[in-house]
């Protein structure tokens, strides 16, 4: 939950003379504060629902139809994170982008041990099927070249050039100059890049695996969510891999809340990494049955495959040979509504002046756009409904989403972000006069409190020494003293001067 950030109010040196308090340790308050209105002060909108199930289109509709009511959502999600790598080809144009974006989608799923959130694997097995099919293929080559030139080496120049392999789906444990090769090689073979994935059944594999590669895998994620965003390095090293590549990047990672929490820490909070995140929650209720999906039946089994195999000739042509031409999705109809949505949540912001959903919605939004463009592109190659029903669907299913996603960041990194906001504000520098603001009798435990009160940490008997020394004040009893004057004749005489 949000907490109000607090801005201490800056003690204005020309204001009247403290009042000394009636009891010597009375604390009161210790700094003067001003609350921002939280967004929590606000009542929340309700989230606009979800489409029925039987309504998604196919590669989305059976999981939507076997899922349990506490993983619709995050089955969405999951689902169109896979499915959008065979969308690699599509372009957008977000309504508030000057250039053109592509479907990439990051998600993590967050649940307790048992909760659920192996999911994910489950869905993987069917939907990344094809990719995986084809990769395998691709690491057979590479298998072949690699045992080839353990037994032959370069002899007599005899060793054939490497393969040019194309593989998509990155493996967790995944060094940078690999992933840069992987990056580069489809620019090599088809002339442009395209989209990776990345699949980890605890989040923390990643981490430990970037960290022996000496690799933030943050900010390499934080660059593969915007097409045209280049990554790379340079090493003289025959061993290191050295590119710049177009970073095109879909991930699903699943953690419980503590992996979580070390990955998105305060620096991705600060940097960005979380608002190019869809985080999907999965309640753990004590003595709940565990979640279980039902079987796909046959007819589903059917669609799924029909759709994929159509997925996969949307992606290559000439049998896996070559990319297919990029293309333009139409989606100018969606801008109002994108529009109307953001602008409401823009209300919002000046209601509660909260920095977090300032920042967070709108990143929030591009996410949903490209679910909402994904489910779009899959009910054009399904080809059952129209037009105007397809708009219709595509529209709630935005809406559905931004809400969500919105939500579940607020609800997770708002309060982080707040303060981290509060803390970098800028307050301008300001000396006080600490000795004019005493009253003119005053003793030692109140100028102890007052002190305090300012959040002062210098010593008393330090202020009193001095003080004393240039005859600014005399005692005039036991730890109560008194003002003499001298100070105010000194700033007169310089004064005439």
């Amino acid at each position: 939950m949000m907490e109000n950030s607090k801005i201490q109010l800056q003690v204005d040196s020309q204001k009247k003379p403290a009042t000394q308090p009636q009891v010597a340790t009375q604390t009161g308050n210790q700094k003067e504060v001003v609350s921002k209105m939280n967004i929590e002060d606000e009542p929340q909108p309700d989230l606009n629902p979800l489409i029925r199930d039987k309504d998604y289109p196919a590669g989305v509709r059976e999981w939507m139809m076997t899922a349990p009511a506490e993983l619709k959502f995050a089955t969405l999600a999951v689902a169109s994170a896979m499915l959008a790598v065979y969308a690699t080809r599509l372009r957008l144009n977000y309504v508030y982008d000057n250039s053109l974006s592509a479907i990439l989608l990051h998600v993590l799923v967050c649940g307790e041990q048992s909760s659920g959130k192996s999911f994910a694997r489950y869905l993987m097995t069917y939907l990344m099927a094809p990719l995986q099919k084809r990769d395998a293929e691709q690491r057979s080559e590479e298998q072949k070249y690699a045992e080839l030139k353990r037994r032959q080496g370069k002899k007599d120049g005899k060793l054939p050039p490497e393969p040019k392999t194309d593989i998509t789906l990155l493996h967790e444990n995944l060094s940078l100059s690999m992933l840069i090769k992987r990056a580069d090689a489809p620019v090599k073979l088809y002339g442009c890049p395209k989209t990776l994935f990345q699949f980890a059944d605890e989040i923390g594999a990643i981490v430990q695996a970037s960290k022996r590669q000496f690799s933030d895998i943050k900010q390499i994620n934080k660059t593969g969510y915007d097409l045209g965003s280049l990554f790379g390095q340079d090493y003289l090293s025959e061993t290191s891999y050295s590119a710049v590549v177009d970073l095109m990047l879909c991930y699903v990672y699943t953690g419980t809340p503590a992996a979580i929490n070390r990955y998105m820490d305060k620096a991705a909070i600060e940097g960005g990494s979380v608002t190019r995140t869809i985080l999907c929650n999965i309640e753990n209720r004590l003595g709940d049955n565990p979640l279980m999906f039902k079987t796909l039946s046959v007819e589903q089994i059917e669609s799924l495959d029909n759709i994929l195999e159509k997925l996969m000739q949307g992606c290559y042509e000439e049998n896996g040979k070559k990319l297919c031409k990029e293309r333009l999705l139409d989606t100018q109809w969606l801008d109002s509504t994108v529009q109307r949505w953001c602008e409401l949540q823009r209300k919002r912001v000046l209601k509660t002046m909260s920095k977090a959903l300032d920042v967070f919605y709108k990143r929030s939004s591009v996410s949903a756009f490209r679910i909402a463009s994904l489910m779009q592109y899959l009910y054009q190659l399904e080809g059952v409904k129209e037009g105007q029903e397809i708009h219709k669907l595509v529209k709630q299913i935005y809406l559905a989403c931004a809400d969500r996603i919105l939500q579940n960041m607020l609800g997770k990194w708002g309060h982080v972000f707040e303060e981290i906001n509060a803390e970098s504000e800028l307050v301008p520098y300001k000396t006080n006069n600490w000795f004019d603001e005493l009253p003119q009798q005053f003793s030692r435990d109140f100028l102890a409190e007052y002190l305090k009160r300012n959040d002062l940490k210098t010593p008393v008997k330090n202020f009193i020494c001095n003080w004393t020394r240039k005859g600014w004040i005399k005692k005039i009893e036991k730890n109560v003293y008194s003002k003499t004057g001298k100070e105010n004749k000194k700033k007169q005489r310089n004064n005439d001067r």
